[in-house]
């Protein structure tokens, strides 16, 4: 018997068109194929899941920071510790560039609680980047969180088999210091880039996020 959990995305954003001074004058950024900026933030409602160290993970661990949150599960043989490695150098350049740095958080979200215990999470998170945060919980919770921001994930289980495939988005989730779902970038993930448009998204948005 296959279980599987799909999830419609519905992202309503724009692309990223912001005005800034450079040299004395006027420069416009053109439409940005890397991050698509929401003009009016969704704030997220309430969810419950733990992280790997086995504390509450939820719905107030994302206020006062910017939250990278990305979706996927430890068994993943590509795309998770890709993605995971490119977030740990973007990491590395907003803590040398950007003013604030201390309130970014990285979360990698497990779709697979059945396989991604908190002492597998701390050992597959941490081995990219000792602040990132493995969270998980129960399939009702996941989903509730992954539905708010459109992270599609499917799970086919079949009994006897372990390494049964997950499905899952491949985009990075941004939440703002109020808990409100922000941005997403999209994939081809680049570490600079992210990290240059963060930078550009927290001079334009000001004290206006926090």
């Amino acid at each position: 018997m296959m279980t599987s959990v799909v999830l419609a995305a519905t992202l309503g954003g724009v692309w990223l068109a912001a005005t800034y001074r450079e040299n004395g004058s006027r420069a416009i950024l053109l439409p940005d194929q890397v991050m698509t900026l929401f003009p009016d933030p969704k704030p997220l409602t309430a969810f419950a899941l733990t992280d790997h160290e086995n504390r509450v993970f939820d719905l107030s661990r994302l206020k006062g920071k910017w939250s990278f949150l990305f979706f996927g599960y430890t068994h993943c043989p590509d795309i998770c510790p890709t993605t995971l490695a490119i977030l740990a150098r973007a990491h590395e350049n907003i803590v040398k560039n950007t003013d604030g740095a201390k309130e970014v958080q990285f979360v990698f979200i497990s779709v697979d609680p059945n396989r991604d215990s908190a002492s597998k999470l701390t050992q597959y998170v941490t081995y990219f980047d000792a602040a990132f945060l493995g969270v998980t919980g129960d399939n009702a919770q996941i989903g509730n969180l992954a539905g708010q921001l459109g992270a599609a994930y499917q799970i086919a289980i079949t009994p006897g088999m372990e390494n049964y495939p997950v499905y899952h988005a491949t985009a990075v989730f941004l939440v703002d210091p109020r808990a409100r779902f922000h941005a997403v970038f999209a994939p081809p993930l680049d570490a600079e880039v992210i990290s240059k448009r963060f930078k550009l998204l927290r001079e334009l948005e000001g004290p206006k996020a926090t």
